[in-house]
């Protein structure tokens, strides 16, 4: 299955696949940045957040898919991005939405958890640290990538499997 048709098949997922980051909020759009031709192997985005959250309203949910396919890989590739504030005090509430996503993952999600994928954290706004410090270095241990203020997708990119 393709990404796309993953989506479809995923329980409250159904009908929410959107075309290129369709799904993505205007205001999140600005932290993502893809090279010129990589607008054409976008395979779509659904909004995870929004899609649940009148079945699982209290849970700390992860935000957003990311279809795409790179040059250098045969199958499609998911990014997982979570847009939240990039503090110190923020830590915790992304950890927790990337415990939910990895636990949503094994059930409901597990047609989306096949795909080679990488989980992705853009700060939303200023960030109390920077991509060095100990803070990333911990995220970066338990799976997570710290982005700073913009991810970039170039098509040729060697990804990591998740």
């Amino acid at each position: 299955m393709n990404f796309k048709e993953s989506v479809e098949t995923t329980p409250h997922l159904k009908g929410k696949w959107c075309a290129g980051l369709g799904a993505l909020r205007s205001a999140d759009k600005s932290h993502l940045k893809l090279e010129a031709t990589s607008t054409n192997f976008l395979r779509g985005s659904v909004d995870i957040d929004s899609a649940l959250q009148k079945d699982q309203p209290q849970a700390n949910r992860w935000d957003f898919a990311v279809g795409y396919q790179h040059a250098n890989q045969g199958a499609e590739f998911v990014y997982w991005i979570e847009t939240h504030t990039g503090s110190d005090n923020q830590i915790k509430a992304v950890l927790k939405k990337f415990e939910w996503l990895k636990e949503w993952l094994k059930g409901d999600g597990k047609e989306l958890a096949k795909f080679d994928k990488r989980f992705v954290w853009i700060p939303s706004g200023p960030t109390s640290f920077t991509k060095g410090s100990r803070q990333v270095r911990q995220l970066s241990e338990k799976g997570l990538f710290y982005s700073g203020s913009v991810f970039q997708i170039d098509r040729n990119q060697k990804m990591p499997k998740a």
